[in-house]
């Protein structure tokens, strides 16, 4: 079967479940999360349902259609500012809203984790140790090999990752599996460090991570995001996500997270 004889069954699929599309999300996933109302959660899933066979099938988008993607984007701010995942609301209205600008969120997400905690730790020793056989300390991130082969980074691996999180054997630092608001927002991060060193004082660092908020088309992985309404879970396809770039309602950003810290070698 030719690709355009999918694609066209597809269609066919699509149009024969099809469904009046909501107008405004954020009532009825409130509805289902307060009130525990079946009909308005299964009207939200059954139109992202819907959105999802056109998408795969590169159906054209109506400004409806459009709409309700928009602001079931813009909804996740709501909901996300309600459960205290400030930065995860930030990000998703972003999406929607920001136009493809570079985008700085809180940076205390971060910085209140325990594996970037004990990780800074880790690159400060190695730090020490650089500067003092007089090595250049400019620029060091979690990943670096030389890093990751020292003693100082072979704990991060051992870490609980259930309540602590860890370093995966590439670098990546992975969030504790029980820090929801970090997971919503980045769960899985490069810690980057710049450093300068000031005579008497000790070393200035500036910390940060930095990522992109994108997600992968229907094409390459079948992922999807689950969004907690109340005893519902709202399935949201990545790849309708993604698709939404193409149809004008949505643009891939940098964002980043950024914070100082003087201190005194060991």
């Amino acid at each position: 079967m030719s690709n355009m004889e999918s694609l066209k069954r597809i269609a066919e699929a699509c149009l024969a479940k099809k469904v009046d599309i909501p107008n405004s999300p954020l009532w009825h996933m409130g509805m289902a999360a307060k009130f525990g109302s079946n009909s308005d959660f299964k009207t939200m899933q059954d139109a992202i349902d819907y959105l999802t066979c056109k998408a795969k099938s590169r159906m054209e988008f109506n400004a409806t259609d459009k709409e309700f993607l928009k602001e079931l984007y813009e909804a996740f701010w709501w909901g996300g500012h309600y459960k205290g995942l400030k930065e995860a609301a930030a990000l998703a209205d972003h999406y929607v809203n920001g136009n493809g600008a570079h985008l700085k969120i809180n940076p205390e997400v971060y910085q209140k984790s325990p594996i970037v905690i004990a990780t800074m730790d880790a690159m400060k020793k190695y730090l020490s140790e650089l500067h003092k056989q007089n090595q250049n300390i400019g620029n060091l991130r979690c990943d670096r090999a030389d890093f990751r082969s020292s003693q100082h980074a072979e704990q991060l691996r051992r870490m609980n990752y259930k309540t602590e999180g860890k370093m995966k054997p590439n670098g990546v630092l992975e969030a504790a599996q029980n820090d929801s608001r970090l997971h919503k927002a980045d769960g899985h991060f490069y810690l980057n460090s710049f450093n300068v060193a000031i005579d008497g004082i000790g070393i200035n660092t500036t910390w940060s991570v930095r990522s992109i908020y994108d997600f992968e088309p229907f094409e390459k992985h079948d992922y999807y995001t689950e969004i907690p309404l109340g005893n519902f879970k709202l399935v949201l396809p990545d790849g309708l996500s993604e698709y939404m770039t193409h149809i004008g309602v949505a643009k891939v950003f940098n964002y980043s997270a950024e914070w100082h810290e003087t201190w005194r070698m060991e």
